[in-house]
């Protein structure tokens, strides 16, 4: 498209928008306007249609058409708030692009992960500490010192269980043009996994040979796939589908 599009980030479960910090300063650099979601089921008991709010008061206050872009859990309040007239693309990033009545809890087959740890209306990253810092630290680059993700592990939060199991009533991939960045190395959301909500969505499919979090493993290469998308995206923010095609 002719004028570059804003582009809004939305985090995953049990962080917040601190997870894109690596690519914010890459983006800022390169003339994007950007902002980040906070949203509010983290550290909380708060619902996924808090979290649809909070990214539409995000597209509500947007300075022109909105590159939208979801991780993880993320993608859950991004297919529910996505079909906003600002929306002129969706990007989900290894993450959960559910169908109408569809939770993130039926979509893993009706049960949490055993790695999830659920109690008064929270659920916990891994069952202890050590647990979230050997999930954390396999999602960092190989020679990380582990101090690193411990650092990193500590800022996690409790996410809502609440979140994780009311379902989707609003569907915006059905309308919106629409990315799927599938991370190939994911030890946490099994790539098997996320071609099929891609396929399923007809989203066109980018492969990076990553763990869960790209923008922190690779972010200039991740800033490269976010800014070859805007460039594909359409002239207006039409609510007609866009050709898919893996690559």
């Amino acid at each position: 498209m002719e004028s570059r599009p804003h582009i809004v980030l939305v985090h995953g479960a049990w962080v917040g928008g601190w997870e894109f910090a690596d690519i914010i300063p890459l983006l800022q650099h390169a003339g994007w306007s950007i902002e980040t979601v906070e949203l509010p089921s983290t550290g909380s008991t708060g619902t996924m249609s808090a979290d649809a709010d909070a990214v539409t008061a995000a597209l509500d206050r947007a300075p022109g058409p909105v590159l939208l872009v979801g991780h993880s859990y993320g993608g859950v309040p991004v297919t529910q708030a996505g079909d906003h007239r600002a929306v002129a693309g969706i990007v989900y990033v290894a993450a959960f692009a559910l169908e109408q009545n569809e939770s993130v809890q039926s979509a893993l087959g009706g049960e949490l992960p055993g790695v999830w740890s659920a109690a008064e209306g929270q659920v916990r990253l891994g069952a202890d500490r050590a647990a979230l810092v050997a999930l954390v630290s396999t999602g960092l680059p190989p020679g990380t010192p582990p101090a690193v993700g411990e650092q990193l592990a500590d800022m996690f939060r409790p996410q809502s269980l609440a979140s994780l199991t009311e379902p989707v009533r609003s569907v915006a991939w059905r309308t919106k043009p629409s990315w799927y960045v599938l991370t190939e190395n994911d030890d946490l959301v099994p790539p098997d996994f996320q071609r099929s909500l891609a396929e399923r969505a007809g989203a066109e499919i980018i492969r990076v040979p990553t763990g869960h979090a790209p923008f922190q493993e690779a972010p200039a290469d991740f800033v490269a796939v976010i800014e070859r998308i805007a460039a594909e995206l359409p002239q207006s923010t039409p609510n007609t589908p866009h050709p898919r095609s893996e690559q």
